[in-house]
């Protein structure tokens, strides 16, 4: 995922919703770390997701690929 659309995150109005959700309730920085580590979560298991689908396709597949041994 490149991250050139970081610079404009905060201009997506579901960013600022949220943050201004997070400012209102008690305790808004223990929310907005709670959404950090939420967030964090999540970008790891898409990482490993992505990890385990590269392997797959890079080790799995081509096995399916081959021809079979004629004997």
């Amino acid at each position: 995922m490149p991250n050139d659309n970081n610079q404009f995150m905060f201009n997506h109005p579901l960013v600022s919703m949220l943050l201004m959700l997070a400012a209102s309730v008690p305790d808004p920085q223990g929310k907005l770390n709670s959404l950090g580590q939420a967030i964090n979560s999540m970008r790891d298991a898409v990482n490993s997701i992505n990890a385990g689908l590269e392997t797959f396709h890079t080790q799995v597949v081509p096995m399916f690929m081959r021809q079979p041994e004629k004997k």
